[in-house]
Formats: structure tokens, C-alpha cells, sequence
């Protein structure tokens, strides 16, 4: 077969080098690729997008590597597709499809009752391999306020052989560009008042799954003048962008005099501007629904603020532009700014100004304090933006324009706080009684706030039981309470129940199983934390320890953890502080083996000594 393979490639890509399939020859390699694609832009902003791929597919590994999607909606439309599917070996057409051939389907999440994103789709199933397989699309967009991101590299375990972006456009309406990691040619011809750009890649490296985003070879592209529907803007500038947004929601802001004076009498008591934030901001959570509206240009306007208020419900975009309006009302200053949400997500090009956002998020004003905004949640409190929007470059718009800024990374004290109290009663049988309470505040607490939302009160006990540090532990009494200190989540769980087996017997001694709470970053990976926990446990009787008790301390890397120990009488008490700040230089993987090594340093028994009965 891979004679076979390395000959079909030899009469296809006679300019491939034989030097370089023996390099990649170790990795695997599901298809080869030769590929083009023209962008052509219209005086009118309009863009045609053509592609041709020409795939040879080695296995079935490979044949997602010939999957098509094409999206559209009311801004693009998709104007032709065909494929073919060849025998290499006889040069016969073995399958053939074309535009009705393709699956229709909606794009729209769970949240979006309107939305016009449709995509569809052509699978390319086949038994036998190689197989060459020739794709064209083509597909015109109303608007090059959006220009794809040319990656020549589609997949993994792909081999390109040669991909080529080409670029037609006005030479009055400009285009910019910025490339990363790019190691092929590039051209530029300029003629009767047209200008193409030309890039070129040949036999790039062969992509794995270990592969990191910013090593990847990508072209992004964006206009410097463009057109949206009845709108035009530029965006070689984040204020010129910032403009066009803010030009978007023009005299779009149409409160009614009753729904004013309701603001008024809502905000009446309210002394601080961070009050009457947080009395608009919880107004709006406990009244008005959070979905995603899709529409032409509505993906990017608007809805205007009495329709919002009339029906009770609205995008980001909506509820972010009724909060705006809201708080001219009362006099508190708050800027429109766009922003690329999603739970650790990479940060902007903030160096190349262009449509790079996904979300709307409001900052407003305590004084010279800003305060942000987010309306997917209906449960954090004013002030905190949670992982979805914490600690990236946004774009701020305002009437003069528009400017970065960044969103609050979280990462002090306060924001990332836990601590445990808690008391064991161990019985002649090795059980215990337990009474804990665990304090967060920050981010920990915003997690609790997310739980607390998504289950009722018999999921919430079931996973504090699979949680618990000790296994064996049953809950009777379980109460979970919520609160804020200003911007700042917090949260309390206490709860009273038992725990089998706390203690191992033997004739002459008692071990007191592990039972400290593993430190943990979170799914997210938390970038600090500050922890305290404090134990006492009471023993049947009085005994000693087996081994001394000395402090320890664990220190290394911005991981600090102290434990110390003290046995009095019946009585073990118990204190581990944790202290944990990232540094910018450290990834996942190595956060991750830093807390593993710190667990399994402080993951060990208790050993106690029974008294010795000697008679008189």
C-alpha cells in the first residue's frame, strides 16, 4: 500500500520531494493535499469565494479530511458545490455530488429562538483506498466585514502538498493582513485599480494533536473599508471600528417616559452609583431572558430597547444596550464593548485591529471604577464577569470612537479564596460524626453559584457525597447559602453527617485515614488560590503518636503548603494553609504535576498508639 501511495503521489505531485516523505514517513498520514483558493472582493464590498481541493486519501482515517460544510444565512449564500471521487489507479470517476446532494441544517444553539445560520453538509464514505477525491465550492457573501482566516493546514495527519491564497480587491478599499508562522512566497500585483495578493505554502509539516494553536500557519485577513448592509465603516483602527458599532446603535435607544420613572423609583434609595448598578443589573437578571438572536445584521445591531423591554427577552447585544440606556437614565456613565468569549479561550491579535469578537459585555462606571457587566448569567453578581470573559483584550466603544482595554484577571486574594472548618467525633467502632463548614469567595464561589443553578437540592447532596476527601462520608443536613460583597461571589456549604470507617483498627494501634480536601485548580485551571483548613478530631481516648508530629512545608514553584499538627488529651487538631500563584511561564501540564506532587506530600496516614492496659 505504500508502494502503492508513494507512486500515485509521484504521477499526481511530480514536484513533490521524495526527501521528505522519507522525514515524515514515522508520522501518519491520512491524505495529501493541493489546494487553491480565491477571495475576490467587489466595489460593492461583496465576496466570492472560490475553492478547488484536490485530496488523495490513504485511509479511512482520511475521509473526514473530505468532509464539506458550507454555512449561510442572510448576509451569504452558497452558489455551487461538486465533488468527485477518483480511481487513481484507473482514472475512472467513481462517485460523484453536487449542491442537492448535500444535508441542510439549522446552526442555532439551544438558546436561540432567532437565527437564520444554516450550514450544509456532504460525508464522504468510502471502502476503498487510495482514493482521490476533487472538491469545489463556491459561496458569495453580502458584506467583507467578515474575511475567513486562511489555514493551509486543514487537519491533522495531513499532508499539504501545496496550498495557494489569492486576494482580488479594490485598491481603494485596502486590505490588511498579519501571518503567522507562514514559510511560503508571497506576491503582489497592482493593475487597472485591482490589487492581488498571493500566498503560497508548499510541503508544510505534517500537523499532531500535541500541535499548540499559536504554532499553527494562519492568515488573517481584514479590510481597512467595508460595507454591512446600509452601513459603512472602516477598521484599520480599534477607534474606527469602535465608531461603526457605535454607529450601529443609533437612535435605537427608545425607553418609554413610564419605563423611566420606573428607573427612577428602582434607583431612588440608592446612595452609591454601585448600588443603582447592582438594583438595574439584578432587575434585569430576575426579568428578562437571555437569548441568542441571529439575524442579517441583527448578528451585530441592536434590537431597539422598547422592543426589549416589551418582550421581555434579548441577546447580548439587547440586554447590554437596555442596561446602557438604563443607567443614562439615573446619570452613571457605561460603554458598549465587544469582546471573544468562551471559558479559556486565547486572547485577540491586539495588534492588528479587526472583527475579532463574539460577545457583548458592558463596563460601567463607580466613579473612575469601571464595573463589568455580563447577561448570559442571571446569578453572578454585578462586577463579576466569571471565566467566560475574565482576562482578555475588549474593545471598548464609545462616542468618540473606540479603544482596548482589558477585562479583570481575577487573580488577588479575594478573588480565590476557601476555607474549611471542621469538627470529627470518631466512636469505639472507628465511624465519626462530622460537622463541616467550607467558606468560598471569588471564583471558587462562582463555580457554587453555576452548580447551585444547574442542580436541585438531592444532585447537589449526591455530589458533595462523591466529592468528599474521605470516602465512606453520608449526609443528613445540608444547607447551601449565596451572597456577594459587592462585585465579589461568595458562597457557604455546612452540612452534619457520618462517616464509615473513619479510622482502621489493629490489636495496637489506630490509623486515622488520609482525610485532607486535595487541592484542586478546578476545570478551568485557576491561575491562584489561597486555601485554609482547620480539623479537629476527637478521639475515643487519649493516645500518642506512633512518629513525632513536625511541621511541614511544601514550597516550590508558587505552590506554598503548610501543615501543622498538634495532639492534646482526645483532641488532634488539624491546620493546612495553601497559597498558589501561576506564572505566566507555566502550562497546564506543569501546574498539574506541581499540585499531584504537593497532594501525594501531604496524602499520609495518622498513626496513634493504644494504651497499654498493665496491671497493678
Amino acid at each position: 500500500m505504500v508502494s502503492l501511495l508513494l507512486g500515485v503521489l509521484l504521477f499526481f505531485f511530480p514536484n513533490f520531494l521524495q526527501d521528505t516523505l522519507k522525514i515524515d514517513r514515522d508520522i501518519p498520514v491520512h491524505s495529501f493535499l493541493t489546494e487553491s483558493q480565491k477571495l475576490t472582493i467587489s466595489e460593492d464590498f461583496q465576496v466570492t469565494h472560490i475553492k478547488e481541493l484536490n485530496l488523495v486519501i490513504n485511509s479511512s482515517e482520511g475521509l473526514n479530511h473530505a468532509t464539506t460544510i458550507l454555512q449561510y444565512d442572510r448576509l451569504s449564500e452558497i452558489i455551487s458545490f461538486e465533488l468527485e471521487v477518483i480511481d487513481p489507479v484507473s482514472r475512472k470517476v467513481i462517485q460523484k455530488a453536487k449542491l442537492k446532494d448535500m444535508g441542510d441544517f439549522a446552526a442555532y444553539s439551544m438558546m436561540s429562538i432567532f437565527d437564520d445560520n444554516r450550514y450544509k453538509l456532504y460525508e464522504l464514505r468510502s471502502g476503498k483506498f487510495p482514493i482521490q477525491v476533487i472538491i469545489k465550492t463556491e459561496t458569495k457573501a453580502k458584506t467583507n466585514f467578515f474575511l475567513p482566516t486562511w489555514i493551509p493546514v486543514h487537519h491533522y495527519n495531513q499532508k499539504v502538498v501545496s496550498s495557494t491564497l489569492e486576494v482580488e480587491f479594490p485598491t481603494t478599499q485596502g486590505l490588511r493582513f498579519k501571518e503567522l508562522n507562514l514559510l511560503g512566497e508571497k506576491n503582489e500585483l497592482v493593475t487597472e485599480g485591482k490589487s492581488i495578493r498571493t500566498w503560497v505554502e508548499k510541503d508544510l509539516p505534517i500537523q499532531e494533536r500535541d500541535l499548540k494553536e499559536e504554532d499553527d500557519h494562519r492568515l488573517l485577513l481584514a479590510p481597512i473599508n467595508f460595507g454591512l448592509e446600509n452601513f459603512a465603516g472602516t477598521m484599520d483602527t480599534w477607534s474606527g471600528l469602535g465608531s461603526f458599532l457605535s454607529q450601529l446603535n443609533q437612535n435605537r435607544n427608545d425607553l418609554s417616559p413610564e419605563f423611566k420613572k420606573e428607573i427612577q423609583l428602582m434607583t431612588a434609595s440608592a446612595e452609591r452609583n454601585f448600588e443603582k448598578i447592582e438594583i438595574l443589573y439584578e432587575y434585569l437578571q430576575r426579568n428578562y431572558r437571555y437569548v441568542s438572536i441571529q439575524l442579517g445584521i441583527g448578528g451585530w445591531q441592536s434590537m431597539k430597547t422598547a422592543d426589549v423591554v416589551k418582550y421581555a427577552y434579548g441577546d447580548c447585544k439587547a440586554l447590554t444596550f437596555l442596561m446602557q440606556s438604563m443607567l443614562a437614565e439615573v446619570g452613571i456613565p457605561a460603554n458598549y464593548t465587544l469582546v471573544y468569549a468562551g471559558e479559556k479561550e486565547d486572547d485577540i491579535e491586539v495588534d492588528f485591529p479587526s472583527n475579532q469578537f463574539n460577545h457583548v459585555i458592558l463596563q460601567a462606571f463607580d466613579g473612575d471604577q469601571p464595573v463589568w457587566l455580563e447577561y448570559t448569567s442571571n446569578s453572578l453578581p454585578a462586577g463579576y464577569l466569571g471565566d467566560f470573559t475574565k482576562n482578555r483584550h475588549v474593545l471598548v466603544a464609545n462616542d468618540t470612537g473606540g479603544y482596548l482595554t482589558k477585562t479583570p484577571d481575577y487573580l488577588g486574594q479575594e478573588w480565590n479564596t476557601a476555607s474549611t472548618k471542621s469538627t470529627i467525633l470518631i466512636d469505639a467502632q472507628g465511624n465519626a460524626s462530622i460537622e463541616s463548614t467550607i467558606a468560598y469567595q471569588g471564583n471558587p464561589a462562582g463555580d457554587l453559584i453555576q452548580l447551585k443553578s444547574q442542580m436541585d437540592s438531592r444532585q447537589q447532596r449526591d455530589y458533595f457525597n462523591r466529592n468528599s476527601p474521605v470516602s465512606g462520608l453520608i449526609i443528613k443536613d445540608f444547607f447551601f447559602e449565596l451572597d456577594r460583597k459587592d462585585s465579589i461571589p461568595v458562597a457557604a456549604i455546612s452540612y452534619q453527617g457520618f462517616i464509615q470507617k473513619f479510622t482502621q483498627n489493629t490489636a495496637k494501634r489506630l490509623i486515622l485515614k488520609p482525610f485532607l480536601d486535595k487541592i484542586s485548580l478546578g476545570s478551568q485551571g485557576m491561575e491562584s488560590l489561597y486555601i485554609k483548613d482547620e480539623y479537629q478530631i476527637k478521639l475515643v481516648e487519649p493516645m500518642e503518636l506512633e512518629f513525632k508530629l513536625a511541621d511541614q512545608l511544601f514550597n516550590e514553584k508558587g505552590l506554598s503548603v503548610s501543615l501543622k499538627s498538634v495532639l492534646e488529651g482526645t483532641e488532634l487538631r488539624v491546620e493546612r494553609e495553601v497559597r498558589f500563584v501561576s506564572g505566566e511561564e507555566m502550562d497546564k501540564d506543569a501546574k498539574s504535576e506541581l499540585i499531584r506532587k504537593a497532594n501525594a506530600t501531604f496524602n499520609k496516614p495518622y498513626i496513634f498508639i493504644k494504651p497499654t492496659n498493665t496491671p497493678h
